[in-house]
């Protein structure tokens, strides 16, 4: 329980901060901070004034490079997660798998790197940032164009105000919410795919590879099976990514740079 719950406040904490820092220099790349006082802008819609036409792009940018990050450093942590999940499912009933699985998330790393190296600590890795670096990219995409749009839709004074006045806690919780929803939904299929992977007996594989994962899962399950769990996905997304968003940007609100 613990093990997961530690690994994603830190990896949280990793995309966020290299996301912030990432989208920082690009404004400064695009901006001069002695002319255009709109450099540190949040949002799109805080500004009158500055040239949006690779805004979007920036924030998707942005967020790859971030996604990039947090994945290459992630794949150790989903690996041993993904086989701590699978050695109490009934995927689990092979004996040599069973031999490797521990509850012990240190042990477990020690045993696969005995077996076969960092590769093992790496399986799935090409699948994890296909999942991963696109999909952060479309998170705080949407997170961003949401929070804009509601804020234009639902305010009803000049360009200036809306400006000026402080996003919404409110808009946040739900463009996160949905930003949240959206991201697992477009990930789900490579999701399901990374999982069989990952919790495949090292000894003897079921699957050669990624490809013959997906021939093998649509063969005994067609499309649904690349989207399993798809409403349980999406009932837990919602709700964690609204705090999630919410504790981000109240502590922003902290710490914000003068």
């Amino acid at each position: 329980m613990m093990f997961p719950l530690l690994s994603t406040g830190v990896m949280s904490s990793i995309f966020f901060g290299v996301n912030g820092n990432v989208m920082r220099l690009i404004q400064d790349y695009r901006s001069n901070r002695t002319e255009n006082d709109d450099v540190d802008i949040r949002f799109c819609c805080d500004s009158v004034n500055v040239n949006n036409k690779y805004w979007h792009f920036d924030v998707f940018f942005a967020a790859c490079v971030s996604g990039f990050s947090y994945t290459l450093i992630n794949i150790p942590i989903e690996v041993v997660k993904t086989m701590l999940q699978a050695s109490t499912s009934s995927i689990n009933n092979n004996a040599n798998k069973r031999s490797m699985i521990t509850t012990k998330p240190m042990k477990l790393m020690i045993k696969l790197y005995k077996t076969n190296g960092i590769r093992s600590l790496y399986r799935g890795g090409t699948l994890l940032m296909l999942r991963d670096v696109p999909s952060m990219g479309v998170y705080m995409l949407t997170y961003e164009h949401l929070c804009s749009t509601l804020k234009k839709s639902l305010h009803t004074g000049n360009l200036m105000e809306i400006k000026i006045d402080p996003m919404p806690k409110y808009i946040q919780i739900i463009s996160g919410g949905v930003a949240g929803v959206v991201s697992w939904i477009l990930v789900l299929p490579f999701d399901v795919i990374k999982s069989k992977i990952i919790a495949d007996s090292l000894t003897e594989p079921l699957y050669k590879g990624a490809y013959d994962c997906v021939k093998k899962t649509y063969k005994s399950s067609g499309t649904a099976g690349f989207f399993r769990g798809f409403w349980l996905v999406c009932i837990r997304a919602f709700p964690v990514n609204c705090i999630s968003f919410f504790v981000y940007e109240t502590l922003l609100e902290k710490c914000v740079i003068k």
